[in-house]
């Protein structure tokens, strides 16, 4: 019978007799495992299993079988739609499913506000080439630009976007999806029954019985219900990540000038753009016709960068003057900037972006 523990780094592991497993990587007999700190995994080993470790024990005695239950998955294939709260343990689950099914496995990241292959905002997909304890290491191969921490802005969008990656990208016999955390309400209800429809996945892993009964009829035989582990962030934590990323990012991006009208349409005055037939004020004197933003906000605007009509990367709005911006990036060669809903002040933390109407 299999044991399961959580624990918590930093600390070692080491099996004196018999195997252990984090992540479905296998620890054997006298291998030596080093967890990072403040990282918290699940070990699972045998009876007759003896170990020597200085991790911190969160929880004891489990009976999770999140194993077993992806290992059951694996050896049938076919689209796998991971349905859960916030830090309900969907992105443990990918790593998990990454570990054990790395040859054939294509995951999408659609996580905008917890985003795990890429930056917060951002839609992402990964034909994982090896096995990981951090799935954040592997990358990702292809992206698309949401523009948002929350779908709920645009619901719609959101799962075009993923429709796009899932559509466009190489297929493999396996295809995990890891959804965002917003559970709560009729809209997005309505949101993920739309990803449901779309998909139309092989199995719905759910979190949350109130998730699972919820389900459209004809869905339900296919959801699973795994028991959950409550090990959530606080918000704070969740704020301290992203902007972790942030910084990580584009701690190593460079100045690069462009065109103005690339983003913002043509230059009228030094505050005032011409888009497509309607005004864009940067501020909101008067007289000031169709809608203006202001100038702080837009400066630290997070960017999605295109290239041959694909998304290549994130930049930041470093500074706008006449009919030329400097933007921050860690991409030399583009065709085409595209504007979200988020900007960053200079410690990366986010604000909202609002095109407002002019009064007059």
């Amino acid at each position: 019978m299999k044991k399961e523990q959580i624990i918590q780094g930093p600390c070692t592991i080491k099996v004196l007799e018999g195997e252990a497993r984090i992540l479905g990587i296998e620890i054997q007999k006298n291998d030596l495992l080093t967890i990072p700190s403040d990282k918290t995994y699940t070990l699972v080993y045998d009876e007759n299993t003896r170990l020597e470790t200085d991790c911190k024990k969160l929880l004891d005695n489990l009976n999770l079988r999140w194993d077993e239950i992806v290992e059951e998955i694996i050896n049938t294939v076919g689209v796998v739609l991971l349905l859960g709260n916030v830090d309900s343990g969907k992105t443990y689950l990918t790593n998990l499913f990454t570990n054990l099914a790395t040859s054939y496995l294509k995951i999408i990241d659609a996580d905008v506000g917890q985003s795990t292959l890429f930056l917060p905002t951002f839609i992402a997909e990964l034909k994982p080439m090896r096995k990981t304890l951090n799935l954040e290491e592997l990358g990702y191969d292809t992206l698309e630009f949401f523009g948002d921490i929350t779908p709920s802005t645009n619901p719609r969008l959101h799962v075009q976007k993923i429709l796009r990656l899932y559509g466009t990208t190489p297929k493999e016999r396996l295809t995990v999806i890891d959804t965002d955390g917003w559970t709560v309400g009729l809209n997005s209800m309505l949101h993920k029954f739309e990803l449901i429809y779309t998909i139309d996945p092989d199995y719905i892993i759910v979190f949350d019985q109130k998730i699972k009964d919820s389900l459209p009829e004809n869905y339900r035989n296919k959801a699973i219900l795994l028991k959950s582990v409550n090990l959530h962030k606080s918000r704070s934590e969740r704020k301290a990540n992203r902007i972790a990323k942030y910084e990580r990012y584009f701690k190593e991006a460079k100045n690069i000038k462009t065109l103005s009208e690339n983003l913002l349409g043509k230059q009228i005055s030094n505050i005032l753009y011409c888009a497509w037939g309607e005004y864009i004020q940067l501020s909101d004197e008067e007289p000031c016709t169709d809608y203006y933003i202001p100038l702080n906000l837009l400066k630290g605007a997070l960017l999605g960068i295109i290239e041959n009509k694909k998304v290549i990367g994130a930049a930041l709005l470093d500074d706008l003057k006449e009919n030329e911006i400097t933007i921050l990036s860690r991409v030399n060669k583009f065709t085409g900037l595209v504007l979200g809903y988020i900007s960053l002040n200079d410690k990366f933390e986010e604000r909202r972006i609002r095109f407002r109407k002019c009064k007059s």
